[in-house]
Formats: structure tokens, sequence, C-alpha cells
């Protein structure tokens, strides 16, 4: 088998009929079919050439037959079969009318339109990474249109979730295609200004892998942001403990009658006492005669007022030895006993209740040794893996033929001489040759050459895959 429009008219697994090729890429291709009692149900079947891992391939594909998502192409059928004496895996999908590819060449997407795409990249990448899957191709070709919905393929997710990072930052380079019929995106393109909000902060935030697919879906969300920002609740306000009645107890003697001067606003006996020591919350009737004797009875009033000066003496004595035992005892605490005047305040809220205040504690609370603080990593980043004792090599084609292969690699060599093209045949298949780039590499390697060589115009289909030596 060379190409495949030469498998048009054949018959797959004698079900499937391949009808009109829709895409090739490299060793896979997508055909229109049908389905059902008598063929009437149209339908779209993927075809990869698989000399060397039908396993992998297969198991693949059963993996995304398995998740099912609204935004998610269906498929409905995996299975293998001969053509040609080449190993094809096959899987049954619904019927894609077209891609968001073929829209982009004639016109750009509206901001309605771009929303549709944009929440289902996130509803299917959201599906898939629970799986702990990636999906690998996010881009316009890969945005399908089936019927009213817009789906993301699924024959070509990977079973691990190391690129879960890049299917995030592919939304943005998606959206700004869609956006401006433009591939290519730099995080400092100056045409990210002129997309509408909020796909421009989507772009730039995803590209630069700064945002997950929760804040993604967050922004898409009309007025999220000012939902989200709700004040803090207010801190519960604590009333003070009642002031002790220390002087008001022994102070107020039962009068039946109160006297004639305190009946009158304008006494002078009673301005004179309000200015001297009534505080403008007391209530006005018994305190007058706590600091002033009454005409009427002076002798009574003489042993109280002679009695209240110890107590006051003790009550100040307690606020210096209570604001010594605090100083003591709560941390850092050394400012409110250093002043000698607050001690001697009769009027400074209750001692007690002092250490206990929470409102307190900041400027207390300042040299302590600060929280370690916890660095969230992000979700979409893929978790380092261990170094692995096997050669990684980015295969580009697959044939039967060593003179094929070696023509291939000619081709490719005189167009892309950087990318290293050669042949290689895995161990125990004397009659499978891969054209690969780059050579021998590492894991992390042979990812970025599949990257490069994707930029360069390789095939969609081009793979990293490790060779035990």
């Amino acid at each position: 088998m060379q190409f495949w429009n030469e498998l048009e008219g054949l018959t797959i697994d004698r079900l499937y009929p391949l009808r009109r090729l829709v895409r090739s890429e490299g060793r896979s291709a997508w055909f229109e079919t049908a389905t059902g009692e008598e063929l009437s149900t149209p339908a779209t079947i993927s075809l990869t050439e698989a000399l060397t891992d039908a396993d992998e391939v297969t198991a693949r594909l059963k993996a995304a037959q398995n998740l099912k998502h609204p935004n998610l192409v269906s498929i409905t059928k995996v299975g293998e079969v001969r053509l040609d004496n080449t190993l094809i895996v096959y899987a049954v999908m619904e019927n894609i009318e077209q891609s968001l590819s073929d829209v982009l060449q004639t016109q750009t997407l509206t901001p309605e339109e771009g929303r549709e795409v944009a929440e289902a990249l996130v509803g299917a990448l959201t599906a898939i990474h629970q799986k702990g899957m990636s999906h690998g191709r996010v881009e316009a070709a890969s945005v399908l249109a089936t019927e009213e919905t817009v789906k993301l393929r699924s024959d070509c997710l990977q079973t691990t979730a190391a690129g879960q990072a890049e299917d995030v930052a592919a939304i943005g380079s998606t959206l700004f295609h869609a956006f401006t019929q433009r591939k290519e995106l730099t995080a400092t393109d100056a045409q990210i200004n002129r997309i509408p909000a909020p796909f421009a902060e989507i772009i730039r935030n995803s590209f630069a892998r700064r945002w997950t697919l929760g804040q993604i879906a967050n922004a898409l969300k009309p007025g999220q942001p000012a939902a989200q920002a709700i004040p803090p609740a207010p801190a519960p306000v604590r009333t003070p403990a009642p002031a002790p009645p220390p002087a008001a107890a022994p102070v107020p003697p039962p009068a039946p009658v109160p006297p004639p001067s305190l009946k009158t606003a304008h006494d002078p006996v009673v301005v004179k006492v309000v200015e001297r020591t009534a505080p403008k919350y007391r209530p006005a009737t018994p305190p007058p005669a706590v600091d002033k004797p009454l005409p009427l009875a002076p002798k009574e009033d003489e042993p109280a007022t002679a009695r209240r000066k110890p107590l006051v003496l003790y009550g100040a004595l307690a606020v210096v030895v209570l604001a010594i035992i605090g100083w003591l005892f709560w941390p850092h605490s050394a400012q409110a006993p250093t002043n000698p005047q607050t001690a001697s305040q009769p009027a400074t809220p209750p001692p007690a209740p002092a250490p206990a205040q929470p409102a307190a504690a900041p400027p207390a609370s300042a040299p302590r040794a600060a929280a370690p603080i916890v660095r969230h990593t992000s979700p979409s980043a893929a978790p380092a893996e261990p170094k692995e004792r096997t050669i990684w090599r980015v295969v580009i084609y697959t044939y039967r033929s060593q003179k094929m292969a070696q023509d291939r690699v000619a081709l490719i060599s005189g167009k892309y001489p950087d990318l290293n093209a050669s042949v290689f045949s895995p161990a125990g298949k004397s009659d499978v040759y891969l054209v690969i780039v780059g050579g021998a590499m590492d894991r992390q390697q042979s990812f970025e050459m599949r990257a490069k060589a994707l930029r360069d115009g390789m095939p969609g289909d081009t793979y990293a895959r490790n060779f035990s030596e």
C-alpha cells in the first residue's frame, strides 16, 4: 500500500465501505463510511498503519472509546485488519461534517462562535485529563462539527498525562488561529490586543502556561470575575465586658425624694460635678451623689468618701499588677506597661479582657516566625518522570521496503537537513524500516524533536517512541 486514495472503494472487515478520502496524515487517514442496516447511517472511519505498535495503537483507541463526553467525538468500534499484507488498526467514529481549519480558510469566528469552541475544548480536555490521559493534537484541524455540536477528535488520545500542559497551552494558540486566521503565535504578539474579551486574556495566560482549565472555564462564564469578588465577612464585634460597679455599689444611698438642687439642669453644683468626674454615658440620677456629699446628710457621706479612697488606690494597684502579669505572659506586649499613665487611668476598659482581645494580636504577633509558604504547583504541570534506560526516536514514516525508506530520507534531508533524517530498523523487525529524525535521544529530547518536526511540516501523526537496545 503506497497511497491512501488507492483504498477508496474497498470494504474494511467486510462491514465498513471506504468511500471518499477525507484527510490523510502520514500513516493514518480518515474515510467516509456508513453503518447500520443497509448502510444507511453515515459515519467516519480512521485507519492507522501499525507495523510495529499495533497493540499500543489499539489500546489508545479503546481507551478513547470508553471515554464519553458531549464535546468528544465518540468511537463505536475498534478493530484490526490486513490490507495488502499491511496491518491496519481502524476506529469507526460518528459522522464528521467539517473541521475548524476548513472554516478558517475563508473567515474568522465571531465572539459567540469563539465562546462555543472554547467551551467545547475546556469540557473535552477536562474529561480527558481527569482520566489521566492527554490529547496531544489540540489544533483547529481537531475541532470538528458533528450536526449542531462542536467536538474534539478522540482517535489521537494518549494514555499518559505527560502532554496535559501542552493541551492547555494549545487552547490559546487555537483561539488565536480562530480569531486571526494565523497559526503562529508569540506571547507578545500585538494582535492579541485586538481580540475581544475574554479571549485575549485566555490566549495570553493559557499560552504562557499560567492558567489551568478551571481558570479558563471561569473566565468564559459571563460576570464570573465580579461574582467571585466576594468581600470577606466582617469580623464579629466583641462587646466589652460590663464594667464592674465598685464605685456605684456603696455610693447611692436610697433617697425617697431627690434633693431640690438636682431638679434643675442649671444648678451650679451639678455643673461642677459633671465637669470633674461624671462621664457622658453615666445615668443622671445616682452618680452626682457619688462625687459630692448631699446637703441633707453630710455626716453619713463622709465615711463613704473615706472608704472610697482606699478602693480607688487598690483598683489602681490591681491594674498595675495585671499589666505586669500580662507583660510577662503575653508574648512581646511590652508597650502596654511602659506607659505609666495607662495604669492610672480610671476610665480605661477593665484589665481582665485586655490580654484576651484578638484585635490587639497583630502588633504583638509581628515579630513571630512567619508561617511556611505553601507553593501550589499548577495541576496542569506534568510530574517529573524517572530517567529511562531506553533509547527514544521520533518516527515519521514506516515502510516495508528499505529503498523506499532511503528515498524518503533523501527527500527530507534535501529540504530539512537540520532534522538529521535516517532509516532505522527495530530489533526483531527485519522487514520494517522506520524513517526517523534526530537519531537516538532521551525522552525529553525526543518530544522536543517531535515538536520541531511538526513545525517544519512533517506529518501530524509523527510520534516519539522508546526502543530497547
